[in-house]
C-alpha cells in the first residue's frame, strides 16, 4: 500500500468518525445511545452496497474506493459500538433488548447493502 493511499484512508475515515458522531449527538435520535449506533450502521451498509457497486461496475478505481469504502464508510459504521450496546443491555439485565438489537441490526444492515447495491446496479 503505498503513502497516498493511506492517507485516503486515514482522510476518509477521519471525517467518517466526525459524521457518525455528529449523528450521535442528534437529539431526534434520543438519549438510548444503540439509535444512533443503529442508524449509522444501517445507513452505512446501504452507502457501501451503493458505492462499492458503482465503483467497481465503473472500473474500479482504487484510489476512490479506499477512501470512501475503506475509510469514510469504515470510519461512519461502527461494528465495535454495536458490540458493546448489546453487551450493555446484557450486563443490564436486557438480554430480550440485547437480542432483538443484534437481530434488527443484522437484518437491517444486510437489507439495506442489499438495497443499496440493487440500486447501483440500475444506474449502472
Amino acid at each position: 500500500m503505498s503513502a497516498i493511499e493511506c492517507v485516503a484512508v486515514a482522510g476518509g475515515g477521519a471525517v467518517g468518525c466526525m459524521c457518525r458522531y455528529m449523528v450521535q449527538q442528534m437529539p431526534l435520535l434520543g438519549a438510548d445511545r444503540s439509535w444512533p449506533t443503529l442508524a449509522v450502521n444501517v445507513i452505512g451498509c446501504l452507502l457501501i452496497g451503493f458505492v462499492a457497486t458503482l465503483i467497481d461496475g465503473c472500473g474500479g478505481m482504487k484510489g476512490l474506493r479506499l477512501l470512501l469504502v475503506t475509510g469514510f464508510l469504515g470510519g461512519f459504521t461502527t461494528y465495535s459500538t454495536f458490540t458493546m450496546d448489546a453487551a450493555s443491555m446484557v450486563r443490564a439485565g436486557e438480554a430480550v433488548k440485547a437480542f432483538g438489537y443484534v437481530a434488527v441490526t443484522l437484518v437491517a444492515g444486510f437489507a439495506s447493502f442489499i438495497a443499496g447495491r440493487a440500486l447501483a446496479e440500475r444506474l449502472l
